[in-house]
């Protein structure tokens, strides 16, 4: 579904059907109100270094931004620190209030998810651009490539052993959306140097 630059794909309808029927306590009316929050410091800072942004797509993997021309490091570096930011704002702001705690964890844990050095997350994008000012591109590529799958094993072995140990599945989830996430980054990558 399109509505002039904003693209929702069927997955992001279905996932959030699927959650909001599970839903019991109106987590996922608060966690949307967080993730829009997420999203709008992004864009933002995006604007206020004059950048324009061609779509935004809202996926099961969560929402992207495409956005006119490339930013520099430091650009980037912002830009990408500007939603966990908000997030934790926003949880510091909240805490002062009682009834506010499940608003304020859903902060506090969308903010530290997404500061995680892997895939597209916005720690991977910081630490890249970071790494990439002190050591160049190549550099930053192969340490990326490394902690992608590292963090991605340990996830993986987090959540396998949580939910054998009587948990629930929340992590091993995450893992595994880490994992189809590197795997179809690098599967674009081998296609495009195939072409």
């Amino acid at each position: 579904m399109r509505c002039g630059r904003v693209e929702v794909t069927g997955g992001f309808l279905l996932l959030v059907a699927w959650l909001n029927y599970l839903d019991q306590q109106m987590v996922v009316p608060l966690a949307l109100f967080a993730c829009l929050c997420h999203e709008l410091g992004h864009y933002i800072v995006i604007r206020l270094l004059h950048h324009d942004i061609k779509k935004i797509r809202l996926s099961v993997v969560g929402a992207e931004m495409i956005l006119d021309h490339a930013m520099g490091y430091w650009q980037e570096m912002a830009a990408a620190l500007a939603g966990p930011a908000v997030n934790f704002l926003l949880a510091a702001a909240a805490a002062k209030y009682s009834f506010s705690s499940l608003f304020v964890g859903l902060n506090l844990l969308l903010g530290v998810f997404n500061l995680l050095p892997v895939g597209e997350l916005d720690g991977a994008r910081v630490l890249r651009c970071a790494v990439s000012i002190l050591f160049g591109a190549n550099t930053a590529e192969a340490v990326n490539r490394r902690l992608n799958t590292i963090i991605t094993v340990i996830l993986l072995w987090g959540g396998a052993f949580l939910l054998l140990a009587g948990g629930n599945a929340t992590l091993l989830n995450v893992a595994i959306w880490t994992a189809v996430s590197l795997f179809r980054r690098n599967w674009r990558k081998r296609a495009c140097l195939n072409e």
